[in-house]
């Protein structure tokens, strides 16, 4: 009986798992339709600015009111993969501001002068498609 059940749980896996191209094309399908509902809802929360400079380079910016943790937006990737579809390279990513930079969240509270201004230079060009991985870069 306990064999049996064993040899069905298998059938209906492999059934469900042949419907797939394969268990790597499912994983990243599925890590498309994420990012893409990420970029979708970041885009619309998000102020970034674009500005041509030619006809293959941007500069984008948006404004935090945060000390400065990285040199990454996912507002920004979603503007840049809709300003350069098949793909784009950094040429730069900085943090600008007037003044000294904060280095806590304390710093912040009483609007004591947190805000600046993350900018990212970038070249549109072909860049080959990064499938998505539970795991990281291999």
């Amino acid at each position: 009986m306990q064999t049996s059940l064993k040899t069905s749980l298998l059938a209906i896996s492999l059934t469900m798992l042949a419907g797939c191209s394969s268990v790597t094309g499912g994983v990243d399908a599925i890590g498309q339709g994420v990012v893409s509902l990420g970029d979708k809802l970041q885009s619309v929360t998000g102020n970034v600015q674009v500005e041509k400079i030619d006809e293959e380079n941007f500069k984008l910016s948006e404004l935090f009111y945060e000390p400065v943790t990285s040199f990454d937006s996912l507002a920004m990737r979603a503007k840049a993969r809709e300003t350069c579809p098949k793909g784009y390279t950094y040429q730069s990513r900085q943090a600008k501001k007037t003044g000294e930079f904060s280095v806590s969240h304390e710093q912040c509270v009483g609007g004591n002068g947190c805000g600046y201004t993350l900018e990212w230079n970038i070249q549109c060009e072909e860049v080959p498609y990064e499938p998505f991985t539970l795991f990281g870069k291999t």
